[in-house]
């Protein structure tokens, strides 16, 4: 029986927190690979640029937490302008842990990634478009 890695989940990992934490343009491939422990060989047998992990990482953290959270938040059983303020308290409660964290205020990695360099990465330009289409509803009329 083969060994059971967790690098692909490493890499996931590492991307979002550096990428958020400094930005996409700055970050490198390597840098990412340092953080996540992994060889620079392993983050190319599972992805086949620093877009499609930068992708995979939104995904992957809309998956696990992202989805379940603005599903709460939004629930349509909350009135209307509950929501609206369960939703700014998480804002600030969030920005609140990440000052603290890290000295800074972060914002959202999506939206980060998406002003960064969406107009440049083809790839990363249409995540969020098809993530917006897909879960918010928000597909054009």
């Amino acid at each position: 029986m083969g060994r059971t890695s967790d690098a692909k989940e490493r890499l996931l990992e590492a991307a979002l927190d550096l990428i958020w934490e400094r930005s996409y343009g700055t970050v490198t491939i390597d840098a990412i690979c340092m953080k996540a422990g992994v060889k620079k060989g392993s983050f190319y047998y599972f992805f086949d640029s620093k877009s499609t992990l930068a992708v995979a990482a939104l995904n992957e953290d809309w998956e696990t937490c992202g989805r379940q959270k603005w599903d709460s938040l939004f629930s349509a059983s909350t009135p209307p302008l509950e929501r609206i303020r369960n939703f700014m308290q998480y804002v600030h409660d969030g920005q609140a842990e990440l000052l603290e964290k890290h000295g800074q205020v972060l914002g959202c990695p999506c939206f980060s990634l998406g002003s960064e360099i969406s107009t440049q990465d083809e790839v990363i330009r249409q995540n969020p478009v098809a993530m917006a289409d897909e879960d918010l509803g928000c597909a054009e009329a």
